[in-house]
């Protein structure tokens, strides 16, 4: 299994969640999925990717046997997933996987509202046990992450990624440089012993030339 990039992970999340909720508009062209990766509503984070990404990762896609052109569609080139091939799992399977991909970790009571759009109507002890089956999987596709601050119940997050995901940048929040303090003055230390002959060599220098500079005004 192939890990996914950031970009990759939120087309193939895409490619799913419109294969479930809207198969008219599915198998999806370029221009679709760069509407639906930089959607506002059921994602998180928000992402702004341009055209030109989504062509690059498409075709690592299909490198990596995640996705595949659909021949015969018309002269714009259209796409679809293959999660089904890859990871050989249902469409409940997928309403769970394609959450993960698009939202980041959450725990079973807050996936079960929203992968039932996807037609997954499981109750949240049902998505736990599916969660339980993926993570027990070699390679595991999911791992529970430890109670966090104010959590009730704990999250889980998909291990499709290649680590991307946890390094990004939100769209919309700029990064902020880091605060630092004026610099400090150099100070001399023992691995500069000679600098004050240095400087003293210098200051003779610099009379030398001021008396020969003045020798011959004056004469």
């Amino acid at each position: 299994m192939n890990p996914l990039d950031r970009t990759e992970q939120r087309i193939v999340g895409v490619l799913i969640e419109k294969a479930l909720t809207v198969p008219d508009t599915y198998p999806m062209s370029e221009n679709a999925l760069v509407d639906g990766c930089n959607q506002k509503n059921n994602r998180d984070p928000l992402m702004d990717v341009a055209g030109f990404q989504i062509a690059g990762a498409l075709m690592s896609l299909q490198e990596k046997g995640w996705a595949a052109r659909v021949e015969g569609t018309g002269r714009v080139a259209k796409f679809k997933h293959r999660v089904v091939d890859v990871l050989q799992v249902d469409d409940k399977d997928l309403a769970v996987l394609a959450e993960l991909l698009l939202r980041g970790p959450q725990a079973p009571g807050a996936l079960k509202t929203r992968v039932a759009r996807m037609g997954n109507h499981g109750t949240p002890e049902q998505i736990e046990a599916q969660l339980r089956v993926f993570a027990a999987r070699l390679p595991p596709l999911v791992e529970q992450l430890a109670l966090g601050p104010r959590e009730r119940e704990r999250r889980w997050r998909h291990l499709l990624g290649d680590g991307s995901e946890q390094h990004e940048v939100v769209a919309g929040t700029p990064t902020a440089a880091p605060i630092r303090g004026p610099e400090p003055a150099a100070v001399p230390t023992a691995a500069t012993p000679d600098l004050a002959a240095r400087v003293a060599a210098l200051e003779q220098k610099v009379a030398e030339l001021i008396r020969q500079v003045r020798g011959p005004l004056g004469g």
